[in-house]
Parts: structure tokens; C-alpha cells; sequence
């Protein structure tokens, strides 16, 4: 049983002449339990909005989500238990913390899902000591960098063991060596709990190395859900969407012409790197 289900989702919003605009308009798709998925699109294709749905930040016009087997939409379901178990950790971290320390942010979603103080103080030190950042607890967070900030904000929203991650481009802000180091806890994440994980992205390279699937979104309808190697090889699909090629794609379709064949779905970094010594 797939963890989301959306069925012919529907959201409109009104603008100030009056008019609306179909910012998710009858949008289909499922997401498995343990996968990790890119949500992809130009600015203003609905990415934000569908995500706060999903957590029922936002509630859809017509259309249903079903979360684990539950309607979100029905009057009996518990949406306080849906945002503890979907947490967002939202493009500007900086917005979701407020307390005088790291620690007491950090243990503000634990107290809130019923945790004792001791508990939530010793999971938060707990999860804090999983991303690195353990010497920061006694910190004012809003003195932090922003890797350390967004990492504060992913830790409060773990510390509540969340059987869902969905993170609004995550690498925004980030220097490489951070973004990779990001990454890699969110793949450990992953592995470890089986966490499902679902990413807005810009950065197209970041699909190719880490998504098992992607979700294509333009004008707020659902263009594609697929391997994300076959979106981001349809040219006239990319076009479309106002989207510009990943650099893995570049180096396929170039040594391609050159009659140079690589397997196509060994185009992580790694792999890409080895099938090209291979030669």
C-alpha cells in the first residue's frame, strides 16, 4: 500500500483582479512507502502548494489524499497525527525556529507529540548528536548559520521519528561541501529507517543522484511521474516544462553523438564517473 495517495487534487487561489488561478489542477500520483522522490518544475508550478497539502497546511478544492490508508479529509481523521508523522522542513529554515536555545527548539515538537520533558530532552540530544550538531544545543539559533539553522530545523522536525520527509529545496544556501554532507544524512536517513523522502528541487543533478522517482509538475498540472532518468531525457518533455538539462544528461547525449554508449541508468556521479574510466 503506497504511504500517499493523491487523487485528482484540485486547489484554486484568487488573485486581486478577482480572477483565480488552478494552482493544482487534477493532480494524480502515489508515493511508496521508503522512497525517496524529487518533486520538479519551473518557479510557479505549484510545487509549494502541492506539499502543503500533503501535510494539510492547505485543504484541496476537490480531489483526495489518502495517508496510509486514510482519507485526510475525513472528519474522523487525526490531522495533528499526520503532521507529526509528515514533517516539512520548509526552503527558509530560519522561519520555523523561535526558542531562546537549539535544544529547547529541538524539543518543542517531542513535548508537543505527549513526550515527558526528560524524554524529549534525551531524544533531542539524541538527534542532534545524529546530524552533528550536539555542541549547539545550549546556542540561540537565530545566531547560526544557515546550514547549522536548517539542520536545527530538520532535527525538530526528526526528533519526532516521522514516517515522512518532505523538504522544500534543500541545498538553498548551501556550500557543496555542506549540501553534499546534507544529502548523505538524508540517504543514511533513509537506509536506516526506511524513511520516505520528498524533495523540491531546482537543481536537476541532485534527481539524477538521489531520486528514485520524479514528479513533473508546469502550470500546476502533473506532467510526468516517472524513473527520473526517462523525464530527464525527453527533450520535448524538458522544453516544455521550461527545464534545463542535468549535467550527467549533458555528458550521455555528448558521448552518445560521439558513438560512445553508457548505460543510461548509471548516471549517478559515481557510476557515471567509473562507466567513463571503464572506457
Amino acid at each position: 500500500m503506497p504511504i500517499f495517495e493523491v487523487k485528482n487534487l484540485k486547489y484554486k487561489y484568487d488573485k486581486l483582479d478577482n480572477s483565480s488561478v488552478n494552482a493544482i489542477d487534477d493532480v494524480s500520483f502515489n508515493i511508496e512507502k521508503g522512497e525517496i522522490v524529487a518533486l520538479i518544475g519551473k518557479s510557479g508550478s505549484g510545487k509549494s502548494t502541492l506539499i502543503s497539502h500533503l501535510n494539510g497546511l492547505i485543504k484541496a478544492d476537490g480531489g483526495s489524499i489518502i495517508f496510509n490508508g486514510q482519507d485526510i479529509y475525513d472528519k474522523s481523521f487525526n490531522l495533528k497525527k499526520l503532521r507529526f508523522e509528515c514533517g516539512i522542513v520548509f526552503q527558509h529554515p530560519e522561519y520555523q525556529l523561535f526558542a531562546d536555545t537549539v535544544i529547547e527548539d529541538v524539543m518543542f515538537g517531542a513535548i508537543k507529540m505527549g513526550m515527558s520533558k526528560d524524554e524529549a530532552f534525551n531524544k533531542s540530544i539524541e538527534t542532534l548528536k545524529m546530524f552533528g550538531i550536539e555542541h549547539l544545543k545550549d546556542e540561540v539559533p537565530f545566531n547560526l548559520s544557515g546550514g547549522e539553522k536548517r539542520k536545527v530545523a530538520f532535527a525538530g522536525v526528526f526528533v519526532m521519528s516521522p514516517k515522512v520527509l518532505i523538504l522544500d529545496e534543500p541545498d538553498a544556501g548551501l556550500d557543496p561541501i555542506s549540501k553534499n554532507s546534507f544529502f548523505k544524512l538524508l540517504m543514511d536517513l533513509n537506509a536506516k529507517y526506511n524513511t520516505t523522502i520528498l524533495f523540491i528541487t531546482h537543481n536537476l543533478d541532485d534527481v539524477v543522484e538521489y531520486a528514485d522517482k520524479a514528479i513533473l509538475l508546469n502550470d500546476g498540472k502533473l506532467v510526468a511521474v516517472d524513473k527520473p532518468i526517462n523525464i530527464l531525457l525527453d527533450e520535448d518533455l524538458m522544453n516544455k516544462s521550461g527545464l534545463c538539462e542535468p549535467y550527467a544528461i549533458s555528458i550521455y547525449k555528448y558521448l552518445k553523438n560521439k558513438s560512445i554508449a553508457l548505460d543510461k541508468d548509471k548516471l549517478k556521479f559515481n557510476d557515471l564517473k567509473n562507466q567513463i574510466l571503464n572506457l
